[in-house]
């Protein structure tokens, strides 16, 4: 049980932590630095982000000091590593702020999740990629059957929930060791099940809006057609030892793919000059270089499976048509008319680079 007298002592030093004052701020500092190894202090700080009644100072300083404290003394085997009764009281929270909607602290309430993760599975709490899924597919399905007024909140909590999916899956990905290899296999297949009809329906979804002029929607669905893709990556490139066994679905999301490239990039090729520099264009771009990084390590990794795909004919073809057309203007030269630069139209450089990596390999 936490203490409130610890909890409000442990809130004044986190809002001294981010006072203006340098003297103020450096003792907030040193008290942190003897907290930070007492009991249940990151199960203060948990409680302490969680509390939206406070200020978005200290809740910032909170989670930004908690995931501090997950890299120094998560690990059992460091100098004052948190206590098992901690982390049984913190980690079924853990969860329970994915509708969190400041950025700042969105961040870093994620990346938190994700870090604790690592250390958590499979071994010690080998039910939480099941549990994520299982969060990420419950509000997919709240966010498709939602009306205006939740609309926000249920955007939110599926970036959110992506967001540590995302994180989790990287670090599975990076991971050497065989038993550590094979929980990724063992827990692909169920990830990209959840993951890829979310992708798909999002994609459908995205067109509808964009037909209706929903600039706002269009701009949410963007964001989580973007996350559901960087994981998607990494567990259709990592995440199956066998490809040809691999289930249809997998196949079909790579097709899918191809196309999805082109009608974006067509968007993209059509946007007036004005608006390549709005936040949504920005996730667009990243969206169609994210469809290049696919096809660039499926080559890589899958080589013979990258080859015999049907797909890649078309992909290679539309990729060519891209290099005849954009490559060009790359050496354009600036006119000067009327004491104005007007510069050449706005190439994806990348876009043709990767084209270019895909046939030089």
């Amino acid at each position: 049980m936490v203490s409130s007298d610890n909890r409000q002592t442990v809130i004044e030093i986190l809002e001294n932590a981010t006072s203006q004052d340098p003297a103020c701020m450096a003792r907030a500092d040193d008290s942190l630095r003897i907290w930070e190894t007492r009991p249940q202090f990151h199960a203060i700080l948990f409680s302490i982000f969680a509390d939206r009644t406070l200020s978005m100072s200290a809740r910032l300083m909170a989670i930004i000091t908690f995931k501090s404290g997950i890299d120094k003394y998560w690990k059992k085997t460091v100098l004052h590593a948190i206590g098992i009764a901690e982390k049984e009281l913190i980690r079924p929270q853990l969860l329970s702020m994915l509708d969190e909607d400041a950025p700042q602290i969105a961040v870093q309430y994620c990346v938190a999740i994700a870090r604790i993760a690592r250390w958590e599975f499979p071994l010690v709490w080998p039910a939480f990629a099941e549990e994520l899924a299982s969060r990420v597919h419950v509000i997919a399905h709240e966010l498709d059957s939602s009306v205006d007024g939740n609309r926000r909140r249920c955007y939110t909590m599926e970036h959110n929930a992506l967001y540590i999916l995302h994180l989790f899956v990287k670090m599975l990905c990076e991971r050497k060791l065989a038993r550590e290899r094979q929980a990724l296999r063992s827990t692909a297949p169920g990830l990209f099940s959840v993951v890829a009809p979310i992708y798909a329906r999002r994609i459908a979804q995205f067109n509808e809006a964009l037909h209706a002029g929903d600039s706002e929607g269009s701009q949410e669905l963007l964001k989580s057609i973007r996350f559901c893709l960087k994981t998607l990556r990494r567990l259709f490139v990592h995440g199956f030892g066998d490809f040809e066994s691999a289930a249809t679905i997998v196949h079909e999301f790579y097709v899918a793919t191809v196309g999805h490239q082109a009608a974006f990039y067509e968007l993209f090729s059509g946007l007036p000059a004005e608006s390549r520099e709005a936040d949504g264009c920005h996730i667009l771009v990243k969206i169609i270089l994210l469809y290049g990084k696919i096809h660039l390590e499926f080559q890589k990794f899958k080589a013979v499976r990258f080859i015999t795909t049907p797909a890649v004919v078309p992909l290679l073809r539309w990729y060519w048509q891209q290099i005849q057309s954009e490559a060009p203007q790359l050496t354009a030269v600036p006119l000067e008319r009327s004491g104005d630069i007007e510069s050449p139209p706005l190439v994806l450089e990348r876009l043709v680079i990767q084209g270019l990596e895909l046939y030089r390999s």
